[in-house]
């Protein structure tokens, strides 16, 4: 990726207050429920780690690799648009779309990595429909953001399966990924229709470079050109997967009825816990939910056995809403939201104050094409990207601020 002179400049902060029409509505939340089946394809793992080689961590990888970016200013805003060179284009490649972000901020209390900085994007196959096999799903930016040039990886998410003989596999994660989340060893992703995906970073598989995805022939694996695959752990060419390790699974009707367009994690509350949103481009029946997090297994807190009930549910309205987060200072507890207005025009940035109503408007204060919103609490920062080709910002917003 590269990290080039930010187009958007935040000088001024105008803000608009909506009128009572606007209004956020409290639902019920005892009506949301997900069906959770943590560890689901963890034998199926197990399996694939007698075969395949594991990374030792994100750090590994990320630093093994070329790819680098050139430039990085995070005194207002930082821009990220992604690895320009012969065959290879992230900038302005209509192939992959990003789409999520998040960053060690959400995975460690800390705000890293061991000692390391990390950003984390999320891409889905814009070209091929996901109900083609030739479709190749969604890969995840690794970026190590402790140098002033910072490397970074692109890595496929996988699905862990047995071929009809029996061989362990696995298959691309043909979904939109509109949202990811980075808590401790466990990757969020949200699934459109279905609910969450939730893949296992513990579990980073290095395969041999080949087109084909998964078991090839004798001790071969291949994940389309990538040198490592991140398995589901729950329902540039690299080299590596990662496998999908478990899900949770809308289960009520209310639940059911829900788009699983975004997702972010809140360290503010107690216990910690994550919100999801929904995307439609009039505003018609657009909400978000949240859910409280168990801190030892970094899973949502079941209210009975496998089932996790929401905590929270509101109906927003805002037209194209692609994002969401959430932050709680001096019991003050305040909701973002990002707002695509189209390729040619910047993004709106909501606020919410929860415990006053008040929803305010920021016109034009994002880039064009924003998606999903995460916060790092050590800079007090908003982080977004943009999805356009030719406008892929990945970049910071002082919290602060708004």
């Amino acid at each position: 990726m590269v990290w080039t002179t930010p187009k958007l400049l935040i000088t001024t902060i105008a803000a608009t207050v909506l009128t009572a029409q606007a209004a956020i509505q409290e639902l019920d939340a005892s009506q949301f429920k997900l069906f959770g089946k943590p560890g689901h394809y963890e034998a199926l793992i197990n399996k694939l780690d007698g075969i395949l080689p594991n990374a030792s961590g994100p750090s590994q990888f990320i630093r093994s690799y070329t790819y680098v970016l050139c430039h990085f200013d995070i005194s207002t805003i930082c821009t990220c648009c992604g690895i320009k060179k012969t065959g290879y284009d992230d900038i302005n490649t209509d192939k992959w779309y990003p789409q999520g972000v998040t960053s060690s901020s959400d995975a460690y209390d800390k705000g890293t990595y061991g000692d390391n900085n990390i950003m984390l994007v999320s891409w889905y196959d814009h070209t091929v429909p996901a109900s083609d096999p030739a479709n190749k799903g969604v890969r995840i930016s690794f970026v190590d953001m402790n140098k002033e040039q910072h490397n970074y990886r692109n890595v496929l998410l996988v699905v862990p399966e047995e071929t009809s003989s029996g061989v362990p596999s696995f298959h691309p994660v043909r979904i939109h990924a509109g949202g990811i989340m980075w808590y401790d060893d466990k990757l969020y992703v949200v699934d459109t229709n279905a609910g969450v995906r939730i893949f296992d970073l513990g579990h980073i598989c290095k395969v041999t470079v080949g087109d084909q995805i998964g078991y090839v022939s004798s001790d071969r694996y291949e994940a389309a050109n990538y040198k490592y695959v991140l398995f589901i752990t729950l329902y540039q060419k690299s080299q590596y997967v990662i496998p999908q390790w478990g899900y949770y699974l809308a289960n009520s009707d209310v639940a059911k009825d829900f788009r699983y367009s975004f997702i972010s994690l809140d360290r503010t509350t107690t216990p910690d816990s994550f919100v999801m949103g929904q995307y439609n481009s009039s505003g018609v029946n657009n909400r978000i939910v949240r859910f409280d997090l168990d801190y030892n297994t970094r899973l949502p807190i079941h209210s009975s056995d496998t089932y996790a009930t929401a905590t929270e549910f509101y109906y927003v309205g805002l037209k194209s809403m692609q994002g969401v987060t959430s932050v709680t200072k001096d019991g003050v507890q305040k909701y973002y939201f990002s707002c695509s207005r189209g390729e040619n025009t910047n993004g709106d940035l909501y606020t919410w104050d929860r415990s006053t109503g008040a929803l305010q408007q920021y016109t034009g204060e994002l880039s064009k094409g924003p998606e999903d919103l995460t916060y790092r609490q050590q800079g007090d920062e908003l982080w977004t990207i943009g999805e356009h080709p030719g406008e892929r910002p990945v970049y910071a917003l002082s919290a602060n601020k708004y």
